[in-house]
C-alpha cells in the first residue's frame, strides 16, 4: 500500500533532507497552491496513473494547512462572507485539487473516495482537545498512554459524487461540517467512536 501512495505535498518540503528526497523519488505531487503552476505536474501524474492503471492512493489534506486558532478565525470569517457553514474544529477545505481528482478519476480504475477524520486526546492536565503530538514526539517517544486516538473512516463511490465542479465543492464542504460535528461530540464525551452517531446533512 505505502508504495502506491501519492500525496499532495507543500513544495518546500522537497528540500527537506532524506524525507523530502524520498517523497520526490516516490512521485509525490509537490504543489505551491498556485493552480497555474501546479496543474501541469498534477495532470502528468494523474495521466500516468490512469494509463498504467496503477493501484494508487491519492492522498490530499484538503484543509491545506495545520489547524491554529488564527487560521480557524480566518476560515470562519471567509465562510460567513460566502454563506458557508462555520466550523470550530476543522478548517474550510480547499476544493480545487479535490475537484480535479474527482473529475480525472471518475471513469478510471480508481473507484472510491475515503474520508478520514482523526481525533486526538492528550491525557495531561491543561491539554487542548485535538492537540496532536509533535513530529519529534511521533518519532522519539511512546505515545501511549499519554495520547489516545480515534480514526473515523467513510467510503464514497466516485460515481455517486456530483457531476459539476460547484456541486463537488459543496459536497466536500458538507463532509467537513459532518467532521466538525463528530469532533465536537468527541470533545464533549470522549468515548468509543462506534457509538457516536454522525448527523449527515444534504449537500444540495
Amino acid at each position: 500500500m505505502l508504495s502506491n501512495c501519492k500525496y499532495f505535498v507543500k513544495d518546500s518540503i522537497k528540500w527537506l533532507p532524506f524525507f523530502g528526497w524520498g517523497m520526490w523519488l516516490a512521485g509525490f505531487m509537490f504543489v505551491r497552491r498556485n493552480w497555474l503552476q501546479d496543474q501541469e505536474k498534477i495532470n502528468r501524474t494523474f495521466a500516468s496513473i490512469k494509463t498504467l492503471k496503477t493501484p494508487a492512493w491519492i492522498i490530499n489534506y484538503v484543509e491545506g494547512s495545520r489547524f491554529t486558532p488564527q487560521k480557524s478565525a480566518q476560515c470562519q470569517a471567509f465562510a460567513r462572507d460566502r454563506g458557508y457553514t462555520t466550523t470550530q474544529h476543522v478548517l474550510l477545505p480547499r476544493t480545487k485539487g479535490f475537484t480535479t481528482c474527482v473529475n480525472e478519476f471518475r471513469h478510471s480504475h480508481v473507484k472510491y473516495v475515503y474520508d478520514l477524520t482523526i481525533a486526538y486526546r492528550h491525557n495531561v492536565p491543561g491539554a487542548e482537545f485535538n492537540e496532536a503530538p509533535t513530529m519529534v514526539e511521533l518519532h522519539t517517544t511512546t505515545l501511549s498512554p499519554d495520547y489516545q486516538f480515534h480514526v473515523h473512516v467513510r467510503r464514497f463511490a466516485l460515481e455517486d459524487l456530483p457531476q459539476n465542479d460547484d456541486a463537488i465543492g459543496d459536497w466536500l464542504r458538507q463532509r467537513f461540517v459532518e467532521k466538525d460535528l463528530f469532533l465536537e461530540q468527541l470533545r464533549q464525551d470522549w468515548t468509543d467512536a462506534l457509538t457516536i452517531p454522525v448527523r449527515e446533512e444534504p449537500w444540495f
